[in-house]
């Protein structure tokens, strides 16, 4: 079965497809992103022995520039505190929202390291994750979900490409 559309893989009567039933024989699919339809289109996901790989990787070597080049909500704002010993140039407070980046002098709601950030940075992790995951410090209570809310995307980032 070849099928680029979500609506290719469904089965009869618009039921999720169940690999080896008559008419589907297998499915083979390599490469998808992690929000791809198929995921939830199979009936027994369990079964089909999905695997995940990382293959995208971020080292944010400009914190201001990479930092400005994305969008976010309009939420408000967040300062977050950079902790990043290999570029120091990065670390400090950073107040993100709608309306820009800037460098600030605030007392900041997040705390964290550069590897935290740019797991946030696309959009595959939430800080909600990585607070419980200890990697952020929530330093003014419900600094995550703000933080989440202004940095929310709708697609989950993927790389196509191996390299």
């Amino acid at each position: 079965m070849k099928a680029q559309e979500p609506s290719t893989f469904r089965g009869r009567k618009g039921l999720p497809i169940s690999v080896g039933h008559r008419l589907v024989g297998s499915v083979k699919a390599g490469l998808l992103p992690i929000d791809h339809p198929l995921l939830l289109l199979v009936a027994e996901p369990r079964r089909r022995g999905f695997s995940l790989r990382d293959g995208l990787w971020v080292r944010l070597l400009d914190a201001k520039a990479a930092l400005s080049a994305r969008s976010y909500l309009d939420r408000g704002s967040v300062v977050i505190e950079v902790i990043d010993e290999f570029c120091p140039w990065n670390a400090g407070r950073w107040r993100i929202g709608a309306d820009g980046v800037d460098r600030t002098d605030e007392a900041p709601d997040l705390r964290c390291d550069v590897s935290a950030l740019r797991s946030v940075y696309l959009g595959g992790f939430t800080w909600k994750q990585l607070a419980r995951a200890l990697r952020v410090e929530e330093v003014v209570s419900r600094a995550t979900a703000r933080a989440d809310a202004i940095f929310r995307v709708e697609i989950a980032p993927w790389c196509p490409e191996t390299f």
